[in-house]
C-alpha cells in the first residue's frame, strides 16, 4: 500500500487530558468548515466539569451556531500576552463561550484515535482540519433550524422603552414579546427587514434575547432501542444468504490453509497486515464472513466496506442472519435520526460487525480487529468532495492505528494492489478450476459499415437465446441515443451553454442534456453554430441499443438499466428484481448491472461497443475497460451450460480487449505495469493534481500559471519575494510538473478550469511542495472567487 502517516507521524497530535486538579477553562474547538486550525472558546462554569476531549458541543461561529468537537482543554488561555492568569476574567470576556455540550452520555462524544484519525487524513489529502472532522460526526446537522430566540426580563422592559434602539432591534423584540416559546432565526426574517442576525448577536450580547437548541433531527441522547428499519427496495430481492452460502469444502488446498494460517497469526498478532482475497463474489463473501468469525472470536469488531448502498444492505442482511443485533448498516444515505441512533450503538460497543458504504470508514467502532474493503478496485471509494480521501488508504491508516488486519477483496483487483501484494503469502486467488468458461467471439467492427449498432453475430447469437428462453444481457457503459448530435453542414458538435461539454441525445425526450451539469434543452431544429437544418446523431447509448432490439425483436419482454430508466435506488432496485424473476427476456444495461448482488447468470452476454472507455483522456482507461468487461463475462454461463459471448470493437489486439478474450489475466497485469513504470504512473508514482476554477477566464489562467511558477521555485530550492515559498532541504529532481493547461472538461456550470499535475516517486515531498505553494496562494487578498483544489493520489482524470 502507498505510504500515509500514522499517529505518531502526525504534526497535530490531539492533546491529552489536562490534569484533575485544574478544571479547563478554555477549549480548543474545530468546527466542520474550509478551516485548517481549531478556535479557542471560553468554558462556562456550569461546563467546566463535564467538558473532555472528543466532546461535541455546539458553539457561535459568527451568525450561526456549529457543532464542534473539542481537541484540548487548558486551565489558560494559550494565545500570546494573554497567557498571564490575572487576565483571566478579560479574556475570557472577550472569548464567546460554548453554548452546550452535546449528549450526556460517554458515548455520546468521539473518540481521541477518530480525532488523530481526522488529522492524519488532514495532512494526507491536503485538506482543512475542519472539513475532515465533519466525516467522523453522526450527522451533517443544520443547527440553526433548531436554533430559537426569546426575549428576557431585561429585553421586556427595554422594548417598553425603546429609546434609542434601532428599527430592526425594535421590531425584533416586538416579535419575540408575542411569541412565549420564541421564534427562529428563519422566522424572524420573514417578519422583520434588516440586519436580523447581526441584530440578535448584539441583543443576545447586551442580554436581552437568550438562544436556546432544540435538536429536531434526534441527535438527543436516546435511551430507547431503535428499532430495526423494515426491508425496503434498498434491500435486493431474494436471500442474500441463498445467494452467498458459505462454502465448506470437504479437502482445503495447501496454499488456502496456509493464507488462513497467516490471516489468524495476524489476527493474534500487535501489528497491521494486509491481505488479499481474489475470488468470485460467492466465494469471497464466504471468507469474509468466516474471517470475521475468527474477529468476533478473540472480542475483536469487524467492518466491511462494499462500494454501494444495495451491496452493503445485502451484505448486512446476511451477518444478521448469523449475529443478529450485533450488526448495523451504516452509509451517508440514513436519515439524520437513524444515523445518529446506529452512531451512537456503534459508539457504545453494541455492534460488533459493522456493514457500510465509504463514509463507514469512520464509524466509532472500538477494538477493531478486521476491516473488509469489498470490490476494493472500484472507484466509488475515492470521494469525489473535499476531502478526496480515498476509503482504501484511510482504512489501511486505522489498521495502523489498531493493528488490525486489512483484507481486500475482489474479482481483479487493482494495479495499486496487485503491485502492493506481489505474490506474496498475503494474496489468496480463488478460481473455479474445471469450470470451461463461455467462449468469446470477436466481432472487429472496422470491417462493417460505420455506425454499425448489432452486428449479424451479436443478432444471431441474441436469436438462438431468445429461441432456447435462456435469457440475454446488453452491456454498454454508455446512456442516451447517442453520445453527440452534429451538424452535416459544419461538422461542429452541439455543447452545454454552461459547460464545455458535448451534450447527449435523447430521442425519446426529444432533449439534449449535459452530464457535467445537468442541463437539458429542447432538440433545435437547426445547428446553434451555422443554422443548418441537418442535424444527425453520432455515436450510439444504451437508449439506440434498446430501439434497435425493439425493432428486431418486437415480442421480446425487453428492461433497460440506467441512471435514465433508474434515477433512484428504489426504481433500479424494482428493475433487478424483475430481471432476477425472469421477467426480461433482453436486458439491456450501463455498469449498473454489476451492482448489487450477482443474479442468475444468462446464456447469452453482448458487448456491442467493448471499446467505447478506452478513448478516454485517462492513463487508468485500460484498467477501467478490464474490469468493466470482465464483469460482463462473468454475467454469462459457462461454456459447458451453453453460455456465449459476442465482442463488438475497433481494437482487437488492444491487451485490454485481448486478456479478457483469452482469460489472460497475467498478460494484461504485466503489460499494464510495465506500461505504467515506463511513463512514471502510479502504482509506482504518486500524483496530485491541482485545479484552479473562477468565472473569470483570464484570472484562472493567472492563477494556475502562478501556481505553476511557485512550485518550480520550490523545486529550484529559491526564495525571491513575499510570494516565494521558502526552501526545503529534501526537496530533488524527482518530482515533474505538468501543465498549467485547461482541463479535460475547461468549463463546468459557468466556471472555467485550469489543471496542474504533479508526480513524484516521494509522495511526502510533494505534499510538502504542494501545501507550501497552496498557503500562499489561499492567503493571497482578493482572490476573486477563484477556488483551489487538491486531490492526492486522484482516481479521476478527465
Amino acid at each position: 500500500m502507498p505510504h500515509v502517516l500514522c499517529a505518531a507521524e502526525s504534526e497535530f497530535p490531539v492533546s491529552s487530558q489536562p490534569a484533575v486538579m485544574d478544571l479547563p477553562a478554555f477549549a480548543e474547538v474545530v468546527v466542520p468548515r474550509h478551516l485548517n486550525r481549531s478556535f479557542t472558546y471560553a468554558i462556562p462554569d456550569q461546563l467546566r466539569d463535564r467538558l473532555q476531549v472528543g466532546s461535541r458541543v455546539r458553539v457561535p461561529f459568527g451568525p450561526s451556531m456549529l457543532e464542534g468537537v473539542v481537541v484540548s482543554l487548558a486551565a489558560q488561555c494559550g494565545r500570546g500576552d494573554e497567557q498571564d492568569p490575572t487576565t483571566r476574567g478579560r479574556v475570557a470576556g472577550r472569548l464567546r463561550e460554548i453554548a452546550s455540550v452535546i449528549g450526556e452520555a460517554a458515548e455520546a462524544g468521539l473518540a481521541p484515535d477518530l480525532l488523530t484519525l481526522t488529522r492524519l487524513v488532514s495532512e494526507r489529502y491536503l485538506a482543512p482540519w475542519g472539513q475532515c472532522v465533519r466525516l467522523i460526526l453522526p450527522t451533517l446537522l443544520a443547527h440553526r433550524r433548531s436554533s430559537r430566540y426569546l426575549i428576557t426580563e431585561t429585553g421586556t422592559k427595554r422594548q417598553e422603552s425603546a429609546g434609542r434602539l434601532t428599527s430592526t432591534a425594535c421590531r425584533i423584540l416586538a416579535r419575540l414579546a408575542s411569541a412565549p416559546k420564541g421564534l427562529t432565526l428563519i422566522s424572524l426574517r420573514r417578519t422583520v427587514t434588516g440586519p436580523v442576525a447581526r441584530t440578535l448577536r448584539t441583543l443576545a450580547r447586551r442580554k436581552w434575547v437568550r438562544q436556546i437548541e432544540r435538536d429536531r433531527q434526534g441527535d438527543q441522547d436516546s435511551r430507547t432501542e431503535p428499532r430495526r428499519p423494515p426491508t425496503n427496495d434498498m434491500t435486493p430481492a431474494g436471500s442474500p444468504s441463498q445467494v452467498h452460502k458459505p462454502q465448506e469444502s470437504a479437502t482445503v488446498p495447501p496454499r488456502e490453509m496456509a493464507w488462513w494460517d497467516q490471516l489468524r497469526r495476524a489476527l493474534d498478532g500487535a501489528e497491521p497486515r494486509l491481505f488479499l482475497l481474489q475470488a468470485p463474489a460467492a466465494q469471497r463473501l464466504s471468507h469474509v464472513i468466516r474471517a470475521a468469525e475468527e474477529t468476533l472470536a478473540r472480542d475483536r469488531t469487524v467492518l466491511i466496506l462494499a462500494p454501494e448502498v444495495i451491496r452493503a444492505a445485502a451484505i448486512a442482511e446476511l451477518a444478521r442472519a448469523r449475529w443478529g443485533d450485533r450488526v448495523e448498516l451504516f452509509h451517508s444515505g440514513l436519515t439524520p435520526t437513524r444515523r445518529g441512533q446506529v452512531w451512537r450503538r456503534i459508539r457504545a460497543g453494541t455492534a460488533g460487525i459493522v456493514v457500510g458504504t465509504r463514509s463507514a470508514v469512520f464509524a466509532p467502532l472500538i477494538s477493531l480487529g478486521l476491516i473488509c474493503v469489498e470490490d476494493e478496485e472500484d472507484p466509488s471509494f475515492k470521494e469525489e468532495a473535499e476531502p478526496h480521501y480515498h476509503a482504501r488508504e484511510v482504512a489501511w491508516m486505522r489498521a495502523g492505528q489498531d493493528k488490525a488486519v486489512l483484507l481486500l477483496g475482489s474479482a481483479h483487483p487493482s494495479l495499486e494492489t496487485v503491485q502492493a501484494i506481489g505474490a506474496s503469502g498475503e494474496a489468496l486467488r480463488i478460481s473455479d478450476d474445471g469450470v470451461v468458461p463461455p467462449a468469446i467471439q470477436v466481432v472487429d467492427l472496422r470491417r462493417f459499415l460505420p455506425g454499425a449498432v448489432l452486428t449479424e453475430p451479436m443478432v444471431a447469437g441474441i436469436r438462438a437465446a431468445l429461441e432456447a428462453r435462456a435469457g440475454v444481457v446488453l452491456f454498454l457503459n454508455r446512456k442516451g441515443f447517442a453520445p453527440a448530435l452534429l451538424c452535416l453542414d459544419c461538422g461542429g458538435p452541439q455543447r452545454c451553454p454552461h459547460c464545455s461539454v458535448t451534450l447527449s441525445f435523447y430521442k425519446r425526450a426529444a432533449r439534449l442534456a449535459c452530464h457535467s451539469c445537468g442541463a437539458s434543452v429542447p432538440v433545435p431544429e437547426t445547428c446553434t453554430l451555422c443554422l443548418a437544418a441537418r442535424l444527425e446523431p453520432v455515436g450510439f447509448g444504451t437508449e439506440r441499443v434498446e430501439e434497435e432490439i425493439r425493432r428486431l425483436f418486437p415480442g421480446a419482454r425487453i428492461g433497460r438499466l440506467d441512471r435514465d430508466t433508474a434515477p433512484t435506488p428504489g426504481k433500479a432496485a424494482a428493475i433487478r428484481r424483475l430481471a432476477s424473476a425472469g421477467e426480461f427476456d433482453i436486458l439491456i444495461g450501463t455498469q449498473m448491472l454489476f451492482q448489487g448482488f450477482p443474479r442468475p447468470p444468462v446464456g447469452f452476454v453482448g458487448l456491442p461497443h467493448a471499446d467505447a472507455g478506452l478513448h478516454l483522456p485517462d492513463f487508468r482507461s485500460a484498467e477501467r475497460t478490464y474490469h468493466a468487461l470482465l464483469d460482463a463475462v462473468a454475467l454469462a454461463r459457462s461454456g459447458e451450460a451453453g453460455g456465449t459471448i459476442v465482442l463488438q470493437t475497433y481494437l482487437p489486439t488492444h491487451h485490454a480487449i485481448a486478456s479478457v478474450v483469452s482469460y489472460n489475466e497475467s498478460g494484461f497485469y504485466d503489460q499494464e505495469l510495465a506500461f505504467r513504470k515506463s511513463v512514471g504512473y502510479p502504482p509506482f508514482t504518486h500524483l496530485v493534481s491541482l485545479r484552479v476554477s473562477g468565472t473569470n477566464p483570464a484570472l484562472v489562467r493567472e492563477a494556475a500559471e502562478r501556481w505553476s511558477g511557485l512550485l518550480k521555485a520550490a523545486l529550484r530550492q529559491r526564495s525571491a519575494g513575499e510570494e516565494r515559498p521558502p526552501p526545503h532541504e529534501t526537496l530533488g529532481s524527482d518530482i515533474t510538473i505538468l501543465g498549467p493547461i485547461p482541463a479535460a472538461v475547461a468549463r463546468v456550470r459557468g466556471r472555467h478550469c485550469w489543471r496542474l499535475l504533479v508526480k513524484s516517486a516521494d509522495a511526502e515531498v510533494a505534499r510538502v511542495v504542494v501545501k507550501r505553494t497552496l498557503e500562499v496562494l489561499e492567503k493571497r487578498p482578493g482572490r476573486g472567487g477563484l477556488k483551489f483544489d487538491v486531490d492526492i493520489d486522484p482516481v479521476e482524470m478527465v
